[in-house]
């Protein structure tokens, strides 16, 4: 008897030599067991927080063209989770994967995180962070904004799909909150003198990763941030400034479920 993988297709950045955008989401999910195929919107060198990155945006066209390989190899996706995009362009494609997806697979989980800004500022255009509201926050199951992402969004869309919010303050806390139209619950941590790269992205893939393995929304979000923040606690104590996935990957699989409050 075989027992058949999840696969979830991952339309986010490409960073080389750092642990964050598609490189962290997918190794999270393939450590959940999960196996995955990355669309880059970005090839970059190093995360922009160092400095010069090297590289920049894949051209449309290119990733168009990467998508209709895989398209044409019959994959069948059980998920979706686009982050960063690079160029406009890249959010009508982002449209016709979870289009195309979920003319295969009805039932496929579609995750956005709308990576557009944060600390009271857009870091990407402001026609791109309109697209990402009018096209494809639209085709979410759920979003996973920061919480400044989030107020943004709210400020520009009525109606929003559930939300897994990150960067919520909780007294001298901090933590992430679930919530959709009948629950809202959070689980908080301690808070980082110095921040690591790449802890959203993480998030994003486990909480999804849980979801599709079958894990309600609850328990997804008290194990996937107790999973980031062991692994946060981690980078800190170690000064990495990024996130040891590999030499801290047993907190993924393993991770001690916080406590929730609503």
């Amino acid at each position: 008897m075989t027992t058949t993988i999840p696969k979830t297709l991952i339309l986010s950045s490409t960073v080389a030599s750092s642990r964050v955008g598609a490189s962290a989401a997918s190794f999270c999910l393939q450590r959940l067991g999960i196996e995955t195929v990355v669309l880059p919107t970005t090839l970059l060198g190093r995360h922009p927080g160092w400095g010069e990155p090297g590289g920049g945006a894949v051209n449309t066209d290119l990733l168009r063209d990467v998508w209709a390989g895989i398209k044409a190899q019959d994959v069948r996706f059980d998920a979706v989770l686009t982050g960063y995009m690079g160029e406009t362009g890249h959010i009508p494609l982002g449209v016709d994967i979870i289009d195309h997806v979920r003319s295969i697979n009805p039932g496929a989980l579609i995750a956005v995180d709308p990576v557009m800004g944060d600390h009271g500022r857009l870091y990407i255009p402001d026609t791109r962070a309109k697209a990402l509201m009018d096209d494809l926050i639209p085709k979410a199951d759920f979003i996973t904004p920061n919480l400044w992402e989030l107020e943004y969004i709210q400020s520009h869309l009525d109606n929003l799909p559930e939300c897994l919010v990150t960067s919520v303050p909780d007294g001298s806390k901090i933590g992430a909150v679930w919530q959709d139209g009948s629950e809202r619950w959070q689980v908080s941590h301690a808070k980082f003198d110095s921040v690591p790269h790449g802890g959203g992205d993480s998030l994003a893939a486990l909480f999804l990763g849980r979801r599709l393995l079958g894990e309600s929304p609850k328990s997804a979000l008290s194990k996937s941030v107790s999973s980031v923040f062991e692994i946060m606690r981690a980078a800190n104590r170690l000064d990495l400034g990024e996130l040891p996935l590999v030499r801290m990957q047993a907190f993924i699989n393993d991770a001690i479920p916080l406590e929730l409050h609503t």
